[in-house]
Order: C-alpha cells, then structure tokens, then sequence
C-alpha cells in the first residue's frame, strides 16, 4: 500500500475545500458505479464524475447538510448521464472501408489475424446490410458514411422522425443478431 505524501494547504484554503475533499473521497467510487449502471462507456466515466464533482463545487450552498451529500450527488450524476446520452445520441460515426473491395489496410504492418477479423468484420456488416431491407439500408447506407440524419431524411424525401426510427430498427437488428 502506498502512502500518500502530506502537503499543508494552501492559505486560502477553506471549510468548503475541505467538504468538497470529504465528499469526493468518500463517494467518488459509488459515484463511477452508478455511472456504469446509465449506460456511460467506460471511457467517459471518469470525465462525467469529474463533471459531477464540479457541479457539486459551484453549488455547495445547496448542499444544506453532509448527511444529504449522497443523495445529491446522485441526483447531479444521474442528470450528468442524461445529458451526456443526449448529446451521445447526435454524435456523428464515421466508418471506412465499406467499399466493394474489402477493408482499406492502414498499414503494412498489420498482422493477419487482425486482417482477418477486419475481412470478417466486413463480411458481417455487408451481410447485415442485405438482411435490413432496402427502407432500412437506404437510410443506413449514408448514414455510415457520416451523413446526417436531417441530411438523409431530406435527400429520401422523408421525415427525420422516420429516418430516426429506422436506424432504430436497424440498430435493434444489429443487437439481435450480436445476441444470437
């Protein structure tokens, strides 16, 4: 076990320092579980609690006693979750390599085993493709591309609502196979 080296604070270190600090360790790992349990990626998790503890910090005078910290901060990291899954929801995914040709190598010095996962990642993906139905594919299609979904919905002549719905369906498609 590693000790954690003492340093004095700073002057202007105040009561409100001190609770931020308490509360931080004492609710940072329950905080990153609850976290994992909104769906965030693993990834982001540590950036969301970050996110949750700045927000406790500018609002500290809300915090009307510790024994309510929990509480609080649950309510803070769960609408954290739910903003981040929203602006999630519009980030645009860009994947290459879906030309007739196989996937484009990156460089020379891939080794075969990732050569063949990535010709049968291909593989999968084309054959999904297939299966969807040409409504479906149409819209997800331009969509891999890196198209938008207002993009696509207007070039189909369709409404986003319905563009929206068919990635949905597609995605559940996807999910369902994954699980088979």
């Amino acid at each position: 076990m590693a000790t954690i080296p003492l340093h004095l604070p700073p002057a202007n270190f105040t009561a409100a320092h001190a609770l931020l600090g308490r509360l931080y360790l004492e609710h940072r790992a329950f905080l990153r579980r609850l976290l994992l349990t909104q769906a965030i990626p693993f990834r982001d998790v540590e950036d969301i609690v970050q996110e949750v503890f700045l927000t406790a910090w500018r609002r500290l005078e809300c915090l009307l006693t510790p024994e309510q910290a929990r509480p609080w901060l649950v309510v803070i990291g769960l609408n954290r979750a739910s903003n981040y899954r929203k602006l999630a929801r519009h980030e645009r995914e860009v994947f290459t390599g879906l030309a007739e040709d196989g996937p484009a190598q990156e460089h020379a010095s891939s080794s075969p085993e990732e050569l063949m996962q990535a010709m049968y990642g291909w593989f999968r993906l084309k054959r999904f493709l297939w299966k969807v139905g040409p409504r479906i594919r149409a819209v997800v299609m331009p969509y891999l591309e890196g198209r938008s979904v207002r993009e696509i919905a207007e070039a189909l002549g369709i409404k986003t609502k319905t563009a929206y719905s068919r990635l949905s369906l597609a995605r559940r498609h996807l999910q369902t196979l994954a699980l088979a």
